[in-house]
């Protein structure tokens, strides 16, 4: 629950301070200035371009920000980090400014999220980011071959489509991390797990979480490549 006062409630910083505290998790000391900077930027481009559907600050924090930090935990040992169809940037660009070292590709298929994902990543100079503007399919994805420890993606791809496409992106003992938002049609699931052997993936382990400051409930899916 939030205790934020009323006038509070839209402030940026305050948010992100109480829901990282929520969440316990440490971040750089220089983190949550750059979010603030960046919710800052994803209004102001949105205002011209349509980069997300979310309109208060208090909703982007909450469902761009937390949410994509709640999945930060199951990722700590993750040194090079695939997001597909990053949008904006949720959750990849998020995590990377969560863990500098953090060795990240985005790869998004729009080309005014593509300029504003290439724009953030000027203005703060960060190492260590590449940015593909691509459709991703599955050749395409075996022709990257094995270079992942971890590839994830919210909401981008029913959850199937996704391990198809991150199956031959993880090396082995490397994770695919799905955010799903609040739940899956057991139709979805199934399809997904008649695929696992064929993909050489095993699991499939599900992970529920709440939001900080709302409440709403939201579930992730991991897999691990076996070989």
């Amino acid at each position: 629950m939030s205790f934020l006062r009323k006038g509070a409630r839209e402030d940026p910083l305050l948010l992100l301070r109480e829901g990282v505290a929520a969440l316990d998790i440490t971040l750089p000391q220089e983190a949550l200035s750059r979010f603030a900077v960046y919710l800052r930027e994803l209004q102001t481009w949105n205002a011209r371009v349509n980069l997300t559907g979310l309109k208060s600050t208090r909703d982007m924090v909450i469902r761009h920000f937390l949410d994509s930090l709640a999945v930060l935990p199951f990722l700590n040992d993750v040194a090079s980090l695939a997001d597909l169809g990053s949008g904006a940037g949720f959750p990849g660009l998020v995590l990377k400014l969560a863990r500098p070292e953090l060795k990240l590709t985005l790869v998004e298929s729009r080309g005014k999220k593509v300029a504003f994902l290439e724009y953030l990543v000027a203005l703060w100079h960060l190492s260590g980011v590449e940015i593909i503007q691509a459709h991703l399919t599955s050749r395409l994805a075996r022709k990257w071959g094995p270079r992942f420890t971890g590839v994830t993606s919210r909401a981008a791809f029913p959850l199937k489509r996704f391990l198809e496409l991150a199956a031959p992106l993880l090396l082995p003992g490397g994770r695919a991390l799905a955010l799903k938002g609040p739940g899956l049609p057991p139709a979805e699931i199934e399809a997904a797990e008649r695929h696992l052997a064929a993909l050489h993936l095993e699991g499939l382990e599900f992970q529920k979480y709440r939001l900080p400051l709302s409440g709403e409930a939201r579930l992730f899916v991991l897999a691990y490549k076996v070989r």
